[in-house]
């Protein structure tokens, strides 16, 4: 069975040339679990912490290993020594250990999560794509801001997909909520944290062309 593709107007200055792009179902047209994109939230979000935190047990604090105070006749609970960790100055129970561990999925699941984010872009309306010549006239930050503006409105949130080694990139580094990245670098948490997510004609093509057949 042959997969029927897809189109996006793609935005130009002129309304009269109307083009279209094809979007190729495997990528923009995926059935998965939501649970896949949580999964994958949770992992990446995970492997971004650098910090290996530790705590010290009772075994580890300073302090008198004597008994508190004898076991039978007090009426109060049996206890061993003050280092225990119910006390004020003890050892901490199940803490953190300093033992830092990666979580991995597998990239069969990632590329998937990405897709499916990528199907639920373009379902609520927030996937664009950008004439090249429009990409190509931008040479400031000045440029950059007006063109997305005529993109956005005031909705700027938004995720840019430039080609490998755009020299244009430089110019949308200095707008603050607009990130700009190759195709290479595009993964699930940032295609769903964006509000919008922009394409330029080369930079989707080169894309589709990384991870369509693998």
């Amino acid at each position: 069975m042959v997969k029927k593709s897809l189109s996006l107007p793609v935005l130009s200055n002129s309304e009269k040339e109307t083009t279209s792009f094809a979007l190729p179902s495997e990528i923009f047209a995926v059935n998965a679990s939501d649970k896949l994109l949580t999964q994958y939230t949770y992992v990446y979000l995970h492997n971004l912490k650098s910090s290996k935190g530790s705590v010290k047990t009772r075994s580890e604090v300073t302090g008198s290993t004597r008994k508190i105070f004898r076991q039978k006749g007090t009426g109060r609970a049996r206890h061993g020594d003050i280092k225990a960790p119910i006390f004020v100055g003890g050892g901490v129970a199940l803490g953190p250990t300093g033992e830092y561990r990666k979580l991995k999925l597998t990239k069969k699941m990632k590329r998937k999560a990405l897709f499916y984010a990528l199907t639920l872009k373009l379902a609520e309306n927030s996937l664009i794509i950008v004439a090249d010549k429009l990409v190509k006239a931008v040479k400031k930050t000045t440029d950059a801001a007006k063109l997305t503006a005529k993109i956005l409105g005031k909705d700027k949130v938004a995720y840019l997909v430039l080609p490998h080694q755009a020299p244009q990139r430089t110019c949308f580094l200095n707008l603050g909520d607009i990130e700009v990245r190759e195709p290479s670098n595009l993964n699930a948490y940032r295609v769903l944290a964006a509000r919008k997510l922009i394409f330029s004609e080369s930079g989707l093509t080169e894309f589709i062309a990384l991870f369509k057949h693998e």
